[in-house]
């Protein structure tokens, strides 16, 4: 593994250096509409692809190791794994082409379901069957809606992840700080690594506001992030499905309270607005601020229930954030 981040490394650094003609030659850029995007000038909407072709090395190193090595390939099964990579790719084309036509929030859906349930029909780890919770001596049995409840699930995780990724460094923060938690659990250890690095260096460019994630990143790190936290519940139950919660609480929140207000003003509720709490504190507070009261929000109950249990109250603590916050700022939304 240290020859491959080796090579992972100077695979970033080639990127970063030839990236104004890797951008030009993709030509995928992001528009500024002075409504709803606010940037001055078609910013490179292509961090999803800097990080697949990070993935796609990893899978070739992967396969060349266990040809003469005979390794096992982490936590997954090799199954699993080929059927991961296959799906995460076309997540990865889905929200590519989203980004290029802008696909309608309908069809998105019925891509979503449909992607979801042939994933979960080919795989044999990734369906919630049992849910652990840390204050609880007992195994909650869903086997009974297990395949629907997951697709539900997944389909919530990646809307919220979506929605969230709103401002620079914002996803990438949020994003680091899950596959940390991965790491710091001990599973799914090389996989994470891989995608850290990618996001460091991919948090260069959208610091400089040269690239954004773009629908194609997001669709793919918010689907591998269900995919081992739901395999990691069934195989080895590092994870207690209350510190799953609290790791997702705050997107899934504002997915929720969005998706509410629009219905009940006519929109489809995944209609794109200025109203997610980025938004609202960015106003507030400006940029820097924002990113620091989210990431503390976020992070802080979450390593704190690792360290020392108690999920149940920082599930709280953070949902009293959420809504103090948005309570305080209401009076500037507009509808």
């Amino acid at each position: 593994m240290t020859f491959f981040l080796i090579i992972s490394f100077f695979l970033n650094i080639f990127l970063i250096f030839f990236f104004k003609r890797f951008s030009n030659f993709i030509n995928l850029f992001d528009h500024p509409d002075e409504k709803r995007k606010i940037h001055k000038k078609p910013v490179a909407a292509i961090g999803g692809l800097f990080i697949f072709i990070n993935l796609i090395f990893y899978l070739i190193f992967v396969i060349l190791q266990n040809f003469f090595f005979h390794n096992i390939i982490g936590n997954f099964t090799k199954l699993d794994f080929t059927t991961f990579y296959i799906f995460l790719s076309l997540f990865f084309l889905i929200g590519y082409f989203d980004d290029k036509y802008k696909i309608s929030p309908n069809f998105k859906l019925v891509i979503f379901s449909l992607l979801i349930f042939l994933f979960l029909f080919f795989s044999e780890n990734i369906q919630l069957t049992y849910l652990n919770f840390s204050f609880l001596n007992e195994s909650i049995d869903i086997r009974k809606i297990s395949f629907a409840f997951t697709i539900l699930c997944i389909i919530l995780f990646i809307s919220a992840f979506n929605m969230f990724d709103g401002i620079n460094l914002q996803s990438s923060i949020y994003s680091l700080h899950i596959f940390s938690l991965f790491i710091f659990q001990g599973v799914f250890i090389n996989f994470s690594i891989v995608v850290m690095i990618s996001l460091i260096f991919f948090s260069y460019l959208n610091l400089k506001n040269r690239c954004f994630l773009g629908n194609n990143g997001s669709l793919l790190i918010a689907f591998a992030i269900c995919c081992l936290f739901i395999e990691s519940q069934n195989t080895q139950y590092p994870f207690f499905a209350d510190q799953i919660f609290l790791a997702m609480q705050i997107p899934g929140l504002d997915l929720l309270r969005l998706a509410i207000q629009r219905i009940f003003n006519n929109r489809h509720p995944f209609y794109p607005d200025k109203n997610h709490i980025h938004h609202l504190l960015l106003k507030k507070y400006g940029h820097k601020k924002t990113l620091i009261l989210l990431s503390l929000a976020i992070l802080v109950p979450n390593y704190l229930s690792f360290l020392h249990g108690h999920t149940i109250y920082y599930i709280i603590l953070s949902l009293l954030f959420y809504f103090f916050v948005i309570m305080k700022l209401q009076k500037n939304i507009k509808y």
